[in-house]
């Protein structure tokens, strides 16, 4: 088993991390094991224990939180291992329980084996407990409110017109209002929904509200000191706060004038809220150091993992109110887990009768989805769920629209459909081999042109952010690196950039790969090396409040080339004109999430080069993330 195990670490289907915990493990339940103490452990006494250590370790690495046992891994190497070697999955437990390393839930050991087989690192397994118990704890409380000035001030936050007078949940404007409700009858509110739903607009109108009634309320108490709120707006990247900082702006300027006053607009990244500090394992904030904030609004949740929630849930006092903005159908996290997935299902949400109540007599909106009493499904982190439906950015016959929707269906039928279309606002390329290469040329020096022949940084940006060239794949001829390459070479012939220097030159674009807290420079932030008025060359990035500011290229942290990006990277940012390439073969990486993803970054226009066979098997393909998380969530 361990050279079996070797070869598949040679062959990159593990980490050598795994191979290792699970040959620790292996010895530690030998010299455990009071049956064995005469044993030299030369051979393998444990197979089936060092195999599922190692799967376990090994799908941590590839993004699950736990290893079932018995699933077949995608590896092939690994999948054989499993087929010829291990039991069922109930003598495997057995044989697992039956040594001691391996302990159920509550107890004290380094592999948590669950009643359902799902073998967890034990951390993970605390993990997802503690994830679920403060969750549920909040999601089950309920806020003091006075419905009737509540019911006044959403009135003014979402005034009726001609349009949407019918007082109708079928009218999904009203979800934006419904939202908005739950949020202050419910400390936990998870918002998700599509681009351009208005989760940031609705988000602006319950602080408003909310600081309306904390401000009534003081007013009540009279003799007393009156404090503001404490409010802070985070995001997992620091272009993601950048977004949110400048729709909170934004919808600001939509809301009554005397209610704009004490929304915050700062926004930061969750390492800063957090107080990350290079070379140390534990966040500043925790448990013992608490964040003192009344309410944290968290954008792009779907990029947070579950061990990231764990220090955000640690650090916030069990007062703090929490809304979570997010679209489940995008991208899972980098890291392990499906925590936004998770926590909003994969169902049509229904209410509680009791909250349908509630919220009618909040907004007037009849006929709300209300669960039964007699269903089995545990409603309360439902009451806390809202789905945004309808997208305000694109048209009735927006393409893009379309074929989002068509791939967050899985119909492949409805793709096909999408894909005939002839929509103006999106166009569909299928070549392959060398017309592909040339064609790909050719839209290279059209796309990147405006960039490199800009007069300022300034203009540089502005092209920049009007067409990004995304990639399913990081390595690969359709990967990033490989693109990267071509787009560097097709330039240079055409005199677009310098032919002397290889890496620094003006125009080129860059990505950030590893946060610089003390330049405030972070993960996924796009840049350009551009001269200043004196003629030296600097590294420009935009600033929260859309100024430029410059570094010298030496004090650059770990970065790259970022003509072309990951659809995972771009995550978080939105572009005029999006050319999205699929790669010729076909790879795991493919699916209905990524392309659900790298269509919807488009605004105005999606290029779209793939064949008909990868749009398929992307949209045929709907990722799968092992947990129990949602399990103890939902109940």
């Amino acid at each position: 088993m361990h050279k079996q195990l070797q070869q598949a670490c040679d062959q990159g289907e593990i980490r050598l991390l795994d191979l290792h915990l699970g040959l620790f493990l292996e010895k530690q339940a030998v010299s455990g094991d009071k049956q064995n103490t005469e044993s030299t452990g030369s051979r393998s006494e444990y197979p089936t224990l060092l195999l599922a250590a190692t799967l376990a370790s090994a799908a941590v690495g590839n993004g699950h939180v736990c290893y079932p046992l018995g699933e077949v891994p995608e590896q092939p190497s690994l999948a054989e291992m499993v087929e010829e070697n291990c039991p069922g999955p109930e003598q495997w437990r057995e044989e697992l329980l039956a040594t001691s390393v391996v302990g159920q839930p509550g107890e004290v050991s380094p592999l948590i084996l669950d009643e359902k087989n799902r073998l967890y690192l034990h951390r993970f397994s605390c993990y997802e407990e503690f994830i679920a118990t403060a969750l549920r704890r909040r999601a089950a409380t309920a806020l003091d409110l006075d419905h009737q000035v509540a019911s006044q001030l959403l009135a003014r936050l979402f005034p009726r017109t001609e349009k949407n007078s019918a007082i109708d949940c079928q009218n999904y404007q009203d979800y934006q209002q419904l939202a908005a409700a739950l949020a202050l009858l419910k400390p936990l509110v998870i918002i998700s929904g599509g681009p351009g739903t208005g989760k940031t607009h609705t988000v602006a109108r319950i602080l408003a509200a909310i600081q309306a009634l904390h401000a009534r309320q003081q007013d009540e108490q009279r003799g007393q000191r009156k404090k503001l709120l404490r409010i802070a707006l985070a995001a997992p990247t620091g272009k993601a706060a950048a977004r949110l900082e400048e729709s909170i702006r934004k919808a600001k300027l939509s809301l009554p004038e005397d209610l704009r006053h004490d929304i915050p607009e700062q926004a930061q990244t969750l390492h800063r809220l957090l107080g990350s500090r290079p070379g140390a394992a534990a966040f500043r904030f925790n448990r013992e150091n608490p964040l003192y904030l009344d309410l944290l609004v968290l954008d792009e949740a779907s990029m947070i993992d579950v061990e990231m929630m764990v220090g955000i849930l640690e650090a916030l006092p069990e007062k703090t109110r929490i809304i979570l903005l997010g679209d489940r159908n995008q991208l899972a996290s980098v890291e392990a887990g499906s925590l936004f997935v998770d926590l909003c299902g994969n169902d049509e949400p229904a209410w509680s009768p009791q909250l349908c109540a509630a919220l009618e007599q909040l907004t007037g909106t009849s006929g709300l989805p209300s669960s039964s009493s007699g269903e089995a499904s545990d409603p309360v982190l439902a009451d806390s769920l809202v789905l945004l439906r309808t997208s305000y950015r694109f048209q009735d016959n927006s393409g893009i629209g379309s074929f989002a929707a068509a791939v967050k269906s899985g119909s492949v039928e409805q793709v096909n459909r999408a894909m005939a279309d002839d929509f103006a606002d999106v166009e569909m390329v299928q070549y392959t081999g060398s017309k592909r290469k040339q064609w790909l040329e050719n839209r290279i020096r059209k796309g990147f042109q405006p960039m490199l022949t800009a007069s300022s940084p300034e203009q540089a940006f502005a092209a920049m952010e009007v067409f990004r060239f995304l990639c399913a794949l990081r390595r690969g001829p359709d990967g990033v690196e490989g693109i990267n390459t071509l787009v560097t070479q097709v330039l240079r012939r055409a005199g677009l950039i310098s032919p002397q220097n290889t890496e620094w030159y003006q125009g080129r674009p860059i990505i950030i790969l590893r946060n610089q807290y003390e330049m405030e420079l972070f993960n996924g932030d796009t840049g350009i090396l551009w001269q200043d008025e004196k003629g030296r060359l600097r590294a420009w990035f935009r600033r929260p409040d859309n100024s430029l500011s410059s570094i010298s290229p030496a004090r650059l942290p770990e970065h790259q080339s970022a003509y072309a990006i990951t659809v995972h990277k771009a995550q978080g940012s939105e572009f005029d004109q999006v050319l999205l390439l699929l790669p010729e073969e076909d790879s795991r990486v493919l699916s209905q999430e990524l392309l659900y993803t790298g269509i919807s970054r488009a605004r105005s226009r999606l290029i779209l080069c793939a064949s008909s066979e990868r749009v398929t098997t992307a949209v045929r393909r709907k990722t799968q993330r092992f947990s129990g998380l949602a399990e103890k969530l939902h109940g």
